[in-house]
């Protein structure tokens, strides 16, 4: 394993794990990533390249999934006001319910 996979190894441990903490889990790597992602997905749509939609669609699937549990993961470390927790939570759980009609709708497509 080379140093780049090695990082990309200990930055996926430490999100999955919210060890970022609640704010910068879910508005930096949620809400600015995921806006960044989203942009990022609508040039590759306009492509005609179904292989490089795929691909794009289960890096982002990842991505997601990894996030939302360090989200999880991040409320339950949070030592704040109990607010930000159950909205986090909250915020995760609608999250998962939207991942799984993506999944039942591109997979009847």
């Amino acid at each position: 394993m080379d140093d780049s996979q090695e990082i990309q190894k200990v930055f996926f441990k430490k999100l999955i794990d919210g060890d970022f903490g609640l704010a910068k889990t879910y508005w930096f790597y949620g809400v600015l990533v995921g806006l960044i992602g989203q942009i990022i997905m609508l040039g590759v749509e306009m492509s005609e390249s179904i292989a490089l939609v795929i691909i794009t669609i289960l890096a982002a699937l990842t991505y997601n999934v990894c996030q939302m549990i360090g989200t999880w993961n991040a409320a339950n470390r949070y030592t704040g006001s109990k607010i930000w927790t159950v909205l986090a939570k909250i915020t995760v759980a609608l999250g998962v319910i939207a991942i799984t009609f993506t999944i039942i709708i591109l997979t009847n497509l």
